[in-house]
């Protein structure tokens, strides 16, 4: 499929469906988890749950920050025909990315205790939250990789192959949720056994990309690499923190959550949080599959192509926000109980936390897809704003602002609040890339 002509329609609705597809089988990982958790070990599973999802954000985040960085400058020089830079580009974000994947895989190992009880785990949780991340540990690597190389693959023309890749592993986990948590009766460490399998089986695949005839990367040595590791980093960080303030968030949450709540709130959240994260990745799905139409088109002129392919995605994600915010406000009980052996008290609590928590999707896909269309224009330092503000700044005020006047409601207020103000910044940025790559192009 040639982006810089076929019909711009029809290229979204190919790269939509491959990404949201993507995005929806590696959110399938921490969801089944939580349902097998839920089921076989009960809302302590759950609570140890809410405690462990900040360390997959960690883990995308770094995926993320060399991957779409990498990517949008290689599809950006192939646009402007350099494809010695373009496979540079992609050989520096290797470089990169095996260098902090090594470091952080050691911190992680050494420090694996203290990262987790800052994340969330008490003395109650501990052994549960343990039993389930050591798994995740042990194939860090395996997790971050998959990302990277999801965000090259989609932009080499290959993005069937990361959703294949994607939907094996999801499979995988799948059957071993229940082969390990049922039959054989193994609790946290069976999830945990199964979610990493299923993430080294995606890698697996996605590397025979590098074997068939329509691979385009290769290693190209760049002329400057520290010049092109600051590059990657600082177009990567925008998307990546989408992830890093996920891991924040998670972690004041937990926090305010005992400060203000119960074990019962706490465990009704290790489900909201993860419904939570397979929105986000929907909504993140979205951008990715914005992002290589965008670069590539910028990078050759094409500014109607890029005005048309962001309007798409715009209607589409408006659609998926009020679609999934309605579900949540219509049925919290039921949701609850798909994934929890639900104790009355978790009942009681469940209804306040996801309709209040559920309005910010309303406004969130829109901030998640800002942050992808700013950076495929070379908007880097508008996506940083926009993803800071929403991931870690604003939220992270309101969260400590509102409980003491608002107690456990204010805990979950603050996320909705902080998303609409930041969606109405996220919007101006856009117009102005627009109106400005108007008078570029």
């Amino acid at each position: 499929m040639d982006i810089l002509r076929d019909d711009i329609k029809r290229l979204y609705r190919h790269y939509l469906a491959a990404s949201v597809g993507s995005a929806l089988v590696v959110s399938i990982y921490s969801f089944v988890d939580t349902i097998a958790v839920g089921q076989s070990v009960g809302s302590m599973g759950t609570a140890a749950i809410a405690a462990i999802n900040p360390l997959f954000g960690l883990m995308v985040f770094l995926g993320v920050l060399c991957g779409v960085g990498g990517a949008v400058l290689m599809s950006v020089a192939r646009g402007e025909g350099r494809e010695e830079k373009a496979q540079a580009m992609f050989t520096a974000a290797l470089i990169l990315m095996s260098f902090i994947c090594i470091l952080l895989w050691a911190l992680v190992w050494i420090f694996q205790e203290p990262m987790l009880r800052l994340f969330g785990a008490n003395d109650e949780t501990m052994p549960y939250v343990l039993d389930y991340a050591k798994w995740l540990i042990y194939f860090f690597p395996s997790f971050i990789f998959s990302t990277f190389l999801g965000a090259f693959l989609r932009n080499d023309g290959a993005p069937e192959l990361a959703m294949r890749a994607v939907i094996a592993g999801g499979l995988l986990n799948i059957f071993g949720d229940w082969f390990l948590c049922f039959p054989m009766d193994m609790g946290m460490a069976g999830a945990g056994i199964a979610t990493a399998a299923g993430s080294c089986l995606q890698v697996l695949i996605m590397l025979t990309h590098f074997l068939s005839p329509g691979c385009r990367l290769r290693l190209v040595m760049p002329r400057n690499p520290r010049k092109a590791f600051v590059r990657i980093m600082k177009l990567g960080f925008g998307s990546g923190v989408l992830d890093l303030g996920t891991v924040a968030l998670a972690i004041i949450i937990n926090n305010q959550i005992i400060s203000y709540g119960t074990v019962a709130a706490l465990s009704v959240y290790g489900v909201v949080g993860t419904v939570g994260q397979l929105c986000q990745a929907v909504f993140r799905g979205v951008g990715q599959a914005l992002q290589p139409l965008c670069s590539l088109n910028y990078g050759a002129g094409n500014r109607e192509r890029i005005r048309e392919a962001y309007q798409l995605s715009i209607t589409t994600i408006v659609i998926m926000g009020i679609a999934m915010t309605l579900v949540g406000e219509l049925f919290p009980i039921q949701i609850t109980k798909i994934f929890i052996a639900a104790t009355p008290d978790v009942l009681e609590a469940a209804p306040m936390i996801y309709r209040v928590y559920f309005t910010a999707l309303l406004f969130m896909g829109i901030n998640v897809l800002s942050t992808y269309f700013l950076q495929s224009v070379m908007r880097g330092s508008w996506s940083m704003t926009v993803a800071m503000l929403r991931s870690i700044i604003l939220s992270g005020a309101l969260l400590l602002l509102l409980p003491p006047f608002l107690g456990l409601f204010g805990v979950f207020a603050a996320i909705p609040v902080a998303e609409l103000m930041v969606m109405l910044l996220a919007l101006r940025y856009d117009k102005k890339a627009i109106e400005k790559n108007d008078k570029k192009c």
